[in-house]
Order: structure tokens, then C-alpha cells, then sequence
């Protein structure tokens, strides 16, 4: 330590080695520490936008089954990539409960050809091949993607769904593209949307298409850990 005197008063100075060893010991504290905030705060966001996404979707598919006086089982829907496919499920009954940055209308500016995995690391499979989804961006960048259940003629039975609704948070574009982490699964039945699977059974080493039900069950996504 060194030690300065002048006007009477004594100002003491580190040396250039104790600088040194306290900026590495900040250096390592925020090596630590960055990560985990930044983790948090992206944990966050993510359980934000799809709690937020799923109560618009609810509430829209709500006043549909208000609005036309029948369930979804009785609209005229059909699987595949027909005229009454995905395509006429977002035009006559969401479409005007969003505000759309993109309708994805024009090609590739939606979707690529990379696929998606499961939460295993698993390849599940790139949208863009698919005729029978259609896909919208909201405004704050979340990516809808609607497909009508091949069991759409057996969703008057409430164990089978009339509808496939996925939601990446922030777009294919961004990635990771990854059901658990950044993609989740909702199953339009024939009287309200519910997420898919249960959350016992959001598990790093599963497909992690049931994650949705957990973090609308806990706020979170500890599952990662």
C-alpha cells in the first residue's frame, strides 16, 4: 500500500497488483453471475408472451364458439391442406383477433427449412414442408402456427382434439426452434384450448411438448435445470 500526504491530509492508493487481483475478482463474479441474469430475464419473457398468447387465444376461440352458436366440431373444417384446411381456421375465426405483423403469405419469410427438435435433441420436422399449417407473426414477434387435427372428425369426443395450435415465442428466425424452450403445444378441443400434455411430463430427456402446461402451472421453466 502506498501512502500519499499532502494539504494535511493522508490519501491512501492500491498498488497496481491489488488493482489487478480486484478486477479479476469482478471479472469472476460477473462471469457467474451474467449468464444466470440473463437466463432469468429470458425465462421470464418466454412465460410472459405465451401466458399472454394463450389467454388471447382462449378468449378468441371463446367468443368464435359464442359468435357462430356451435362448437368446433360442428364448424366446417377439414384436415389436410383442402380450402377448409388450417388456412380457413385462421381466416374465419382468429385472424381479426390479432394484430399481424406478418400473415406469412409470401414464401420462406416465415419459415425455413431447418427442423425443429424436440427438448432431447431430437429432430421433429421443418414447417415448411407442411401444406397443412399456416403461420402468422404477431406484432411482438411470436410466431402461430394452426393445423387441423387428422382426429378433427372424432373431436366431438373431448379426449381428441379438433385443432393444433404451436407458438414459437420469438419466431423461427431466432431459434433455438425447440419444443420446452422457445416452441409449445396447444390442442384446440371442441369447446376450449388447453396446453398439451401434463406437466409431470415436461422433462429434459422427453419431447417436451407438454411444457406448455407447466409453465402456465408454475411460472416457470425449471425444467431446463
Amino acid at each position: 500500500m502506498i501512502s500519499l500526504r499532502g494539504g494535511g491530509a493522508e490519501h491512501l492508493a492500491f498498488t497496481l497488483a491489488e488493482v489487478i487481483i480486484t478486477l479479476g475478482v469482478i471479472g469472476i463474479v460477473s462471469a457467474l453471475t451474467i449468464p444466470n441474469i440473463t437466463t432469468k430475464f429470458r425465462e421470464k419473457e418466454v412465460v410472459s408472451k405465451l401466458k399472454k398468447v394463450y389467454t388471447t387465444l382462449s378468449q378468441a376461440l371463446q367468443q368464435e364458439i359464442a359468435e357462430q352458436g356451435q362448437t368446433v366440431d360442428h364448424w366446417p373444417l377439414e384436415y389436410g391442406d383442402s380450402k377448409n384446411g388450417s388456412a380457413f381456421l385462421l381466416e374465419h375465426y382468429f385472424k381479426k383477433h390479432f394484430t399481424i405483423l406478418n400473415d406469412c403469405k409470401k414464401p420462406n419469410t416465415c419459415i425455413g427449412s431447418k427442423k425443429y427438435k424436440y427438448l432431447n435433441g431430437i429432430e421433429h420436422i421443418a414447417y415448411n414442408e407442411q401444406n397443412s399449417y399456416r403461420h402468422i407473426i404477431l406484432l411482438d414477434g411470436t410466431q402461430i402456427v394452426f393445423h387441423i387435427s387428422p382426429r378433427f372428425n372424432q373431436c366431438n369426443d373431448i379426449r381428441n382434439e379438433c385443432a393444433n395450435i404451436f407458438i414459437d415465442i420469438d419466431g423461427y428466425f431466432k431459434g433455438p426452434n425447440q419444443f420446452g424452450k422457445d416452441f409449445f403445444t396447444f390442442d384446440i378441443k371442441k369447446d376450449r384450448l388447453v396446453p398439451r400434455g401434463e406437466s409431470k411430463s415436461c422433462k429434459k430427456t422427453g419431447f417436451g411438448d407438454g411444457c406448455a402446461t407447466w409453465i402456465l402451472e408454475y411460472e416457470n421453466m425449471d425444467y431446463l435445470n
